[in-house]
């Protein structure tokens, strides 16, 4: 039987550019996905999932684009070209504004609009290589101003066949204003697609078989600027193993966000073969991880100084520093925000240059005599969000967010070329390896997703008055890109507001500050939960595990302010978990009160192996069963035809746990026999067996182990 893409290549006759209408239809295909477009009015057709042999039918490809001064959607716009390009189908439509009375000045600022306003919108349809998904842009250009309230980037109705679930993330935290970004998926016997628009809070929608996807720019647009709407993704996969008799895999944490868990039901959860395809898509759009290990101590909760230095602070956070590259541990981010000096900040003015004071540099310089590396922690639009911060510059009032709010205004483009200069100038020292940003849009420190949508009134700044809330995430964006533009070996660490906002707000960051671990767990318990809370940013959040950031030794319990007990026994058991996730984690140390020689030793012993190992570390493929009681779980970390498994039983009986020395189980790749040999605990424990086969490991009670795979010799 010819597949439908067969017929519609011979419609094709080049790779060269057609005029409107003069086909039937077009593709866009590889390996894996395939996207087939009305010649006629541009928009798509079918969904092909080359992995299942399945086709989805599309009707309804239709945008619509709603401002203050106008409504206008598909119906109204003519599609003046469709070309097909190398990588890409691209499509442009043109559509007449009708005069507003009410709106004579525009977004963009007073002055005569032409007689017979136009709007250009451009959709690019782009697959490349062979990437499982494909990405939808649209390009909006107008010849007049206008108030960008809302956008509709595609209204997809699927045909029967599939069944459509809608899942919003991130789940903790959840707004009392606003949605978290959604995916879609399609459930078929065999696998499925799933789509959604690459941003925090999207205004997207399922009503019945049609999918909604768009969200809420409310930006002030100047005649003939081109603003660049947010992608959507269209993607296939294949059910695996795993998938067929469970919906997905259920999850309760009892106290952190109970609330927001405890409606949640088995069906409302990814399939393992759908988090699967969307991590793999978002690892393919924020590129590779770029460092090797990134042990980093956490200065707010590691006993050092957060207020302004003084002589005496500064020399016992020199020794601070000491005790964290005694423990192998050569990151630390900053203990306050700009170096504690916040009163300087504060004051500084128009053409005021940023630099540290003399006790930060001493901080600094002892920090780059041990090899330590120090992260700048800057805030947004609030000198110190928890003690003794304003605003910037108290001489620009109509920078603020409101006259009520103790902060500027992200969205207000003055402001944030400035703040963007002012960071750039720290980085410029060459005192700091890192950066990183933390806050809210509100100037404080808390949840920024408690208070969503972000609102400002002004009429002054770059959103609409009102929801400024994409037009901060945007700046925030903008900010963070800049930084890795100038500094492009930059280690950018994120806290909040990307920390609540999700994925979508990693662009250019290399790691997110996740928190959750924190006044969680002891000794065993707290290595099961750093591995399960790693599993939720992956499996539920879709963070590429390399973007996480596990969080050891946490120093709360009941309450801002409360100290746990050092855990000396089962470090390696904590540690094997934290390195198992990611190759980057976050410690509360106490470096002033100390803790025995003999953990030091042992933390220093693992993250020099960490050090060693940091190729298979970069890569992560969980094996089947979430950390419970009575079961042992683990991760895979295989580069091509070599690489480790991490395995942990929590229970205190002797437990076994199995995989096949396969790409689908492991990640393995190769033909031939394999050597596994359990490297720790020591043992002469080894075995061979063919690729393709299962290999049964027993573990003991209460353990870590790590095994290593390799080519038999």
């Amino acid at each position: 039987m010819k597949s439908l893409f067969t017929t519609i290549a011979v419609c094709l006759a080049a790779w060269a550019p057609a005029a409107a209408g003069t086909q039937e239809t077009l593709t866009l295909e590889n390996g894996r996905l395939g996207l087939t477009f009305d010649g006629k009015t541009g928009t798509l057709s079918a969904i092909q999932n080359k992995l299942t042999g399945e086709i989805y039918p599309v009707q309804g490809d239709a945008f619509q684009v709603e401002a203050v001064e106008f409504r206008i959607d598909s119906a109204a716009a003519k599609l003046a070209l469709l070309e097909r390009q190398t990588d890409s189908v691209k499509a442009r439509y043109e559509a007449d504004i009708l005069p507003s009375p009410a709106s004579g000045r525009g977004a963009g600022g007073e002055g005569t609009q032409p007689a017979k306003p136009r709007l250009t919108i451009e959709v690019v349809y782009s697959l490349r290589g062979e990437n499982h998904f494909a990405e939808k842009q649209v390009t909006l250009t107008s010849t007049r101003n206008y108030g960008l309230k809302q956008v509709v980037l595609t209204r997809p109705t699927f045909a029967a066949g599939a069944q459509i679930v809608a899942y919003r993330y991130p789940k903790f935290g959840r707004p009392a204003g606003g949605e978290p970004t959604c995916t879609f998926f399609g459930r078929t016997a065999k696998g499925g697609f799933f789509t959604g628009v690459e941003v925090p809070f999207d205004a997207s929608s399922l009503d019945g078989r049609q999918i909604t996807l768009g969200y809420a720019p409310s930006l002030k647009i100047a005649a003939g600027e081109k603003l660049v709407c947010e992608p959507v993704y269209f993607g296939v996969y294949r059910r695996g193993p795993g998938d067929e008799d469970k919906k997905g895999v259920p999850f309760r944490q009892p106290g952190l966000a109970a609330a927001a868990r405890g409606s949640e039901k088995d069906e409302d959860l990814p399939l393992q073969a759908e988090s699967d395809a969307m991590v793999a898509m978002t690892s393919d759009i924020l590129g590779p991880f770029r460092f090797g290990l990134v042990p980093m101590a956490c200065g707010w909760h590691s006993e050092m100084e957060q207020r302004t230095y003084t002589e005496r602070s500064v020399a016992g956070d020199m020794k601070s520093l000491d005790f964290l590259a005694e423990c192998g541990i050569d990151w630390v981010s900053d203990s306050h925000p700009w170096g504690g000096e916040t009163q300087k900040m504060n004051a500084l003015g128009a053409n005021d240059k940023y630099e540290p004071g003399p006790l930060v540099r001493k901080f600094l310089e002892h920090a780059q005599k041990i090899g330590v590396k120090v992260v700048m922690w800057s805030s947004m639009n609030n000198t110190h969000a928890w003690a003794g911060g304003k605003p910037f510059r108290a001489d620009k009032p109509e920078w603020l967010m409101t006259p009520l709010r103790n902060a500027n205004c992200m969205g207000c483009k003055p402001f944030l070329d400035w703040l963007i200069r002012i960071n750039l100038e720290g980085m410029a020292t060459g005192y700091y390896k890192s950066w990183a940003m933390d806050g809210d849009f509100f100037g404080g420190g808390g949840w920024y997703t408690t208070v969503v949508p972000v609102k400002c009134p002004s009429d002054k700044h770059d959103h609409l008055p009102g929801d400024s809330n994409y037009a901060c995430q945007c700046a925030l964006r903008e900010l963070t890109a800049r930084v890795r533009q100038q500094h492009p070996d930059t280690y950018i660490f994120m806290c909040r507001p990307p920390m609540d906002l999700g994925i979508w707000s990693l662009r250019h960051v290399d790691v997110d500050f996740t928190l959750l671990e924190s006044g969680t767990g002891e000794n065993l318990g707290a290595g099961d939960l750093i591995r399960t809370w790693s599993r939720v940013r992956v499996h539920r959040d879709f963070f590429p595990h390399y973007t996480d950031q596990p969080l050891l030794f946490p120093s709360r319990a009941g309450g801002p302010g409360a100290s746990r007990p050092w855990p000396s026994e089962h470090i390696d058991y904590i540690m094997l978990s934290a390195l198992s996730s990611s190759p980057n984690q976050l410690y509360y140390m106490p470096t002033k009160s100390g803790i025995p020689e003999k953990d030091k030793a042992e933390i220093r012993k693992w993250l020099d192996w960490g050090r060693k190992n940091i190729a298979y570390l970069k890569v992560r493929k969980d094996l089947p069963g979430w950390p419970a009681p009575g079961k042992v779980d683990g991760s895979a970390h295989v580069v091509g035809d070599r690489g480790l498994v991490f395995l942990f039983n929590p229970s205190k009986a002797p437990l076994q746990k199995e995989f096949a020395l396969a790409e689908e189980s492991i990640g393995l790749k190769g033909k031939g026999n394999f050597q596994v040999v359990q490297e720790y605990p020591q043992s002469d424990r080894s075995t061979q067996a063919a690729f393709g086969k299962t290999i049964r490991w027993e573990l003991p009670g209460q353990t870590a182990a790590i095994l290593r795979v390799e080519p038999a010799k």
